[in-house]
């Protein structure tokens, strides 16, 4: 069986109400695909480039998981069907890496760099935040 890469964009209204229940939703799909999660997690929350069936934001979920391949257009069927699903990405991961990504997923968001700090003073500025005068 090959390890698949799914990412998933989600009803963000629908999220919000019971993150739980839509993240349990993607992983039964995938069970009653004969497929097994490997690992799953929020990737992002933003708004989309242009509406997808009326939405104008939706919610990332991140997936691998192991499934036969043929079993891969009963599941991206499924996708299309579902309600919460607004759009789909499956793609093969290469066996070689395949490992690499899920311990990665599993890990979170712990090796990323924070962006919501707040910046520390330019260079050249003083206490006030305003640029020092010249020649001092």
């Amino acid at each position: 069986m090959a390890v698949y890469e799914g990412m998933f964009i989600l009803d963000q209204g629908k999220y919000s109400r019971d993150p739980g229940a839509v993240a349990q939703q993607i992983a039964t799909l995938v069970e009653q695909a004969n497929g097994t999660m490997l690992a799953a997690r929020l990737w992002d929350e933003r708004k989309l480039a242009y509406p997808i069936k009326g939405h104008k934001k939706g919610v990332y979920w991140l997936t691998y998981f192991r499934m036969p391949g043929e079993q891969l257009v009963g599941l991206e069927r499924q996708c299309l069907l579902t309600e919460e699903i607004l759009r789909s990405l499956i793609l093969r991961v290469d066996d070689r890496i395949a490992d690499a990504l899920v311990q990665h997923a599993l890990a979170g968001d712990a090796g990323q760099r924070r962006t919501d700090a707040a910046p520390g003073p330019r260079a050249g500025a003083t206490s006030s935040g305003r640029p020092s005068p010249v020649g001092t």
